[in-house]
């Protein structure tokens, strides 16, 4: 009896949650168009991004390919010999120079980057960097699709139309809107001032389920605020720093406990099996518009109040 009442009242909170969705006029293609003037990286430290191919160009970033890649455009690097350890991140173009995609390279230190069941979701043969490295996994997301990567026109969309992880292989896209998420079971997070609410895809689950199983959490995470998409980070369970604080390499300025990981989420049971490796996770950060005025709604605790508020969820949950 106890679990079809805790199974009555999940029903019944995603499909409340679901519909203050839908009626705020939020479907998931509603406003095919995301992003502010520029982009950001990096929590805490909010690096701006460059947004297009001369900004690019005129903030020293080199472009690697000269043929446009139907599936991603043109890549740039920060290094001119490509993604490197301390610069993994890449950024892309379309052939009419707007912003077309970005992504990162992670290294497994002798281990394998991503868990097996989420190698898929990386690039098999990226436009530059390591090939068929098991030791590099390399993820990319598509900001646009279709004719508009090389014909060489522009159209009137900030960042983009779309978000596809791995859009050169085993594609899968994610969505603009929080109540898409909500359609294909992403399951809920925790609020963060400047991010918005976390959203978490475990690929073994459904209807929004975690195994708590670190190799079933797919690699992209994403962050709605008001109910359409803020930003995006990666995910792996490798550390990716060098010197906590002083040497990150583009990815959050520390490596997390499992502890802290689970302050992006509102379960008190949340803890992850099967981790490996030093971190054990290391997360990137990707804002698709200036975080300042993204806040967390006032109703919700905040386990982290100073000096930002952070880990913000629902009283009854708050972990």
């Amino acid at each position: 009896m106890k679990v079809a009442v805790t199974a009555t009242l999940a029903c019944t909170a995603f499909g409340a949650e679901l519909g203050s969705l839908l009626r705020t006029g939020h479907a998931d293609h509603a406003n095919a168009n995301f992003g502010g003037a520029h982009m950001e990286r990096t929590f805490t430290m909010y690096t701006e991004l460059p947004t297009g191919a001369a900004a690019l160009a005129e903030k020293g970033w080199t472009k690697h390919n000269t043929v446009c890649d139907p599936q991603l455009g043109f890549v740039w690097t920060e290094d001119p010999s490509g993604p490197t350890k301390s610069q993994p991140m890449k950024l892309y173009t379309t052939m009419g120079g707007q912003p077309a995609g970005v992504g990162t390279t992670i290294l497994g230190w002798g281990e394998s980057p991503l868990p097996a069941a989420q190698w898929k979701w990386a690039t098999a043969k990226p436009l530059v960097g390591a090939v068929d490295d098991p030791n590099v996994a390399q993820i990319d997301v598509a900001f646009r699709k279709g004719d508009i990567m090389c014909s060489g026109k522009t159209d009137s969309n900030n960042m983009g139309d779309t978000l596809i992880v791995n859009p050169k292989g085993n594609a899968r896209v994610l969505h603009l809107t929080e109540a898409g998420a909500i359609m294909e079971g992403w399951h809920k997070g925790a609020c963060f001032d400047g991010m918005g609410t976390h959203r978490f895809l475990d690929t073994s689950m459904s209807k929004g389920q975690m195994s708590w199983k670190a190799e079933n959490l797919f690699p992209v995470v994403t962050m709605y605020h008001e109910g359409a998409i803020n930003a995006i980070f990666f995910a792996t369970t490798i550390n990716q720093v060098s010197i906590p604080m002083l040497a990150s390499n583009e990815w959050e300025p520390k490596a997390l406990s499992n502890p802290e990981m689970c302050k992006n989420f509102c379960d008190k049971d949340c803890t992850f099996s099967g981790l490996t490796g030093k971190g054990p996770w290391s997360t990137a950060h990707v804002y698709f518009r200036d975080h300042t005025p993204v806040v967390c709604d006032t109703n919700l605790e905040c386990s982290i109040t100073w000096p930002f508020r952070a880990s913000c969820c629902p009283k009854s949950v708050v972990v």
